[in-house]
């Protein structure tokens, strides 16, 4: 029998960064009687905040576009009958957000979603934890100075488990986003006219266009930590980000802005099972079933495996800023060349040579002397920054 191949949208296990693509060959027999994508539920009522959930299919290798569930719907509601409907995010592939800002912290809350041909599945009524403070948002520099560590400091004095088997310790989810500026590294003050097989001057405008710009990304994968083998309930330092001294990031102003979620112990076994698979040490389906299910069920079909577990918590959120300039670890690759219009080989007549530069995915930073007849040139990558920016200055950046 020919092994099933199988690609895991992480919108919900293996990671939580939408779009992100892990492949996966199962050993014969681990995925038996899986005549049909499993579906992916990942998200976190947030008592107090936005519930942000992500509904998806896993997909087959085979299979030559993405399964997606069309016409999904989500919705929390509460033991004693409330519901709040969810709307699909703008630009969104079946990404979801609920306002349960006004929900109490004396409730239990349960997450609902519909997709059409498949049924309706619900999480188990939890009841709310609160997310303890951050302490502390740092950072450490290697000593080789190749990369930086993000690192979250949290504590909680007094266990808050309203029943939830935590035990007294604390169990912590993280998630985050970075926003960062994402200049160019050698800016262009020229552009190549293909045309006319020469350059011109760029104005003030354009310049500082392709000069400045920013960038944002999502955390991709899911950070947990506890304190059940410790002495005190201190989660000291423990690391969210490694960021190497190559990325951009590390180069100018780079803002993190973490959100941190309280887990009951049943939820962190869970995603600390899909930490082990994630990093290699056993297949998405070597754990027993009872190892690996999390609390979300088929109404109809109770023994359908779904994938995804549903924390019902409080967010606390802290934002640091860090000018890396001041530690310039920046290690660029990118490089300038001078590079002459025109060259001579074999006595033939003198040969544009900037054309093929420019073919060649180079573009003109400088002139260099009076004559105009050769320039600085370097990847595009490198001279101008809409390559890569992907946001617009957050209106939270302070200069």
């Amino acid at each position: 029998m020919m092994k099933n191949l199988y690609r895991i949208f992480v919108m919900a296990l293996l990671v939580v960064a939408a779009g992100c693509v892990y492949d996966y060959e199962p050993e014969d027999g681990d995925i038996q009687g899986l005549d049909s994508p499993l579906v992916v539920i990942d998200g976190d009522i947030i008592v107090g905040g936005i519930t942000r959930v992500k509904v998806g299919l896993t997909q087959s290798l085979t299979e030559e576009e993405e399964v997606v569930p069309l016409g999904a719907s989500v919705w929390v509601e509460g033991e004693t009958g409330e519901v709040l409907s969810g709307r699909m995010v703008d630009d969104g592939m079946n990404e979801f957000e609920v306002d349960t800002r006004d929900l109490g912290l004396q409730g239990r809350y349960r997450l609902g979603v519909s997709i059409p041909g498949r049924g309706e599945y619900l999480s188990a009524y939890k009841s709310v934890l609160v997310s303890p403070p951050i302490d502390s948002i740092t950072y450490s520099v290697a000593d080789d100075r190749s990369y930086v560590r993000i690192e979250v400091t949290t504590h909680n004095d007094e266990a808050y488990t309203r029943g939830n088997n935590t035990g007294g310790a604390l169990y912590c989810k993280w998630e985050y986003s970075e926003d960062w500026e994402s200049d160019a590294v050698y800016p262009a003050e020229l552009e190549y006219v293909v045309k006319e097989r020469d350059v011109r001057s760029l104005d003030e405008i354009e310049f500082y266009e392709r000069k400045y710009c920013f960038s944002k990304a999502e955390s991709a994968l899911t950070y947990i930590a506890c304190t059940e083998k410790l002495r005190e309930n201190i989660i000291y330092k423990s690391v969210i980000n490694e960021i190497p001294n190559t990325d951009t990031k590390v180069r100018q102003l780079y803002a993190i802005t973490v959100t941190q979620m309280a887990l009951d112990k049943e939820g962190y076994i869970y995603w600390e099972n899909v930490k082990k698979n994630s990093s290699g040490t056993g297949g998405l389906f070597s754990p027993q079933p009872s190892e690996m299910s999390g609390n979300i069920i088929n109404v109809v079909i109770p023994e359908e495996e779904v994938l995804g577990y549903v924390n019902v918590s409080t967010s606390s959120v802290k934002r640091l800023f860090i000018d890396w300039s001041v530690e310039e670890i920046f290690s660029t690759e990118c490089q300038r060349h001078l590079v002459p219009r025109f060259v001579t080989i074999d006595g033939e007549p003198r040969k544009n040579q900037w054309p093929n530069y420019y073919y060649e995915g180079y573009r003109p930073i400088i002139i260099f002397g009076d004559d105009g007849d050769a320039a600085y040139w370097a990847l595009e990558k490198c001279t101008d920054c809409r390559v890569y920016s992907n946001s617009t200055r957050p209106d939270f950046w302070p200069r």
